[in-house]
């Protein structure tokens, strides 16, 4: 699944669906409904694929003007603009989060995209405590990555798709509340 979704993530427009496709499957793994990862993959890719593929423009997007945001204060002194910087912070906080949910629940429900941001914002508040934990899981590949070059192929097998199967569990118990 790990290779699947890496190889489909490579032109980078298509991360969005490629993630999408991943909680597909890793949510249906832990409902014993799992089939075939290929063709579960595949299908929900292009099931999802125009929403997943515009949601993630829109928080690629968001994330290009954060960056830049955080340059200007930078070169402005962040000391002067400290409670701007907070703000933009704290914004780009709740973008994360807001983004963290959006392509799990765009693998399960049937909604507008709107309506799919909307309830992932929503969402990621109301089970606070369960989104910094599954942020955890998530950002632990990736702070491991450079530590030791061993560490690459371990990432290439399971680095995004294990830490989406172990939140897949907390997203199951998160979704029965919607369903």
């Amino acid at each position: 699944l790990n290779v699947i979704c890496l190889i489909c993530c490579i032109p980078i427009v298509t991360i969005g669906p490629a993630v999408t496709a991943m909680h597909y499957v890793t949510l249906k793994i832990v409902k014993d409904e799992n089939g075939y990862i290929v063709k579960n993959f595949f299908k929900s890719f292009k099931e999802n694929f125009r929403q997943a593929f515009i949601a993630w423009l829109i928080f690629l997007l968001i994330t290009v003007v954060f960056i830049l945001d955080f340059k200007i204060l930078q070169s402005m002194g962040i000391n002067e603009n400290k409670i701007l910087s907070i703000v933009v912070g704290a914004i780009y906080l709740f973008s994360s989060m807001t983004a963290m949910y959006v392509f799990p629940i765009l693998s399960r429900f049937s909604n507008s995209l709107g309506q799919t941001i909307k309830n992932a914002f929503f969402m990621s508040i109301l089970h606070i405590f369960k989104t910094l934990i599954m942020a955890v899981i998530y950002i632990l590949p990736f702070l491991l990555l450079p530590l030791h070059i061993m560490v690459i192929p371990v990432f290439l097998l399971v680095g995004l798709a294990g830490p989406a199967y172990f939140n897949s569990f907390i997203w199951k118990s998160i979704f029965k509340k919607y369903e």
